[in-house]
Order: structure tokens, then C-alpha cells, then sequence
């Protein structure tokens, strides 16, 4: 009886996740990324979320399914709108990057949180399975953004695609 009330427990309790490199999403992974413990890295059903040591500065990369790059925009930006970060459309700049041999687009904007002005990034990368894409979310105040520059490099650089 004790271990099924001890099955039970951790099967309803919140997923917290070692730090180490992540599947995304955790079913079929189209992609894996490592993020240092401490950035207290966190699981959700399409990908992983971590906040900086400071606590100041915001990334998650997750699968969507899209028919196309524009989709997959339009599902990152609507997302930013769920979490309370309004983004300024007319501040956006695109850039194409080459990190870890992974071709990526990225969307960057100012905009504002419910602390004030927030950088933003939005980084979208085309894989090999069909329909699918990941993004990876990120916002911080731009002082904030800048100090944590290298953990979010590092953090980035560590991507691999596995489809």
C-alpha cells in the first residue's frame, strides 16, 4: 500500500528536472539542449523553461507543430501575449544565426512586462521532422539580458537536433 501512495505522489507532483541536457519535447524529441542547474531548468509537456541565477531573465524551448515559418511565428508571438509580454511590432529586427551548426532565425523586439522594458527573443528553428519547429522564448530587462549574455550563449550552443 505504501508504495502505491508513494507511485501516486510522484506521479501527481509538479515535474521538477534535473539539470542536464533535456529532450524536446520529452516524447519524441525533435531536439536536446543542456541548461546548468543553476538555472533551476524546469520540464512542461512540449519542452523545458529556466530562469537566470539572478532571477532576472526568462528562457523556454519547446516543440510547436506548424504548417510553415509563419505559423510558427504567429504561435511564438501569441504565446509571448499568454505570459504578459507585449512586444512591439515595430521594433522588430530578423537574423539569420549559425550556432552549433543549427541554422535559426531570430525575431528580437523591445517591448514591456509587468516590471517595466523587457528585450525579447524569439528564435525559430526549422528541423527535420515534418511540421515541426522550435522555438525558444526569451525576456529580461536589457541590463538584465546583457549580464546573463554568456549563460544564455552556453545554453544555446549546447542545442542539437536529433530529427
Amino acid at each position: 500500500m505504501r508504495r502505491i501512495a508513494a507511485c501516486a505522489l510522484l506521479l501527481f507532483a509538479p515535474i521538477a528536472a534535473h539539470a542536464g541536457t533535456f529532450p524536446i519535447p520529452s516524447g519524441d524529441p525533435v531536439a536536446t539542449i543542456s541548461i546548468p542547474e543553476k538555472w533551476d531548468p524546469k520540464t512542461y509537456d512540449e519542452g523545458v523553461e529556466a530562469t537566470s541565477p539572478d532571477g532576472k531573465v526568462y528562457i523556454a524551448i519547446e516543440s510547436v507543430e506548424a504548417g510553415d515559418v509563419k505559423d510558427a511565428v504567429k504561435e511564438g508571438v501569441e504565446w509571448f501575449g499568454k505570459q504578459g509580454v507585449e512586444l512591439d511590432s515595430d521594433s522588430m529586427k530578423t537574423t539569420e544565426t549559425h550556432d552549433n551548426g543549427v541554422a535559426a532565425y531570430e525575431l528580437t523586439f523591445t517591448g514591456k512586462d509587468k516590471t517595466g522594458p523587457t528585450s525579447i527573443s524569439m528564435t525559430l528553428v526549422s528541423t527535420n521532422a515534418d511540421k515541426k519547429f522550435l522555438l525558444i522564448y526569451f525576456w529580461g530587462a536589457p541590463s538584465d539580458a546583457e549580464s546573463n549574455r554568456s549563460g544564455l550563449k552556453a545554453i544555446g550552443d549546447t542545442l542539437q537536433l536529433t530529427k
